[in-house]
């Protein structure tokens, strides 16, 4: 089972915009965690799966590039974003996990609609999102 690769205190903080994306936000503790990735998520969120394109790992230090894929159960569309996992373990235990998702490109996804941030805001050269 998963929880037992976690440490009792582990911090798990995934990057994004609570009030549309809920399962974003830090989860600090064991039971939290399992709370966000057995119930939270699932609630929203179905046939999950990351795809890996890179890994690293360092030590006690992994970082993964890859792409998740899944089904919003609202509406039953398909979502796909990149996402960046940063992990650290101690004692065989991951410690701390940081997510670092497409945000913009997820919530229009989940609102099913595309923002118009693009035409408020008009970019100039080349601009690199993570």
């Amino acid at each position: 089972m998963l929880a037992t690769y976690l440490d009792d205190d582990v911090v798990w903080t995934i990057s994004g915009p609570v009030d549309i994306l809920p399962f974003c936000g830090q989860r600090v503790g064991k039971d939290a965690v399992m709370n966000l990735l057995m119930q939270d998520s699932p609630t929203f969120l179905s046939d999950r799966r990351f795809v890996p394109n890179t890994m690293l790992v360092d030590g006690n230090n992994a970082a993964v590039l890859a792409k998740l894929t899944a089904t919003k159960r609202v509406d039953g569309h398909a979502i796909s974003y990149r996402i960046a996992h940063f992990i650290k373990f101690r004692a065989e235990k991951v410690i701390e996990y940081v997510s670092i998702i497409d945000s913009f490109d997820a919530v229009e996804q989940m609102l099913g609609y595309n923002l118009d941030a693009h035409d408020k805001y008009p970019i100039e050269g080349d601009i690199v999102t993570v």
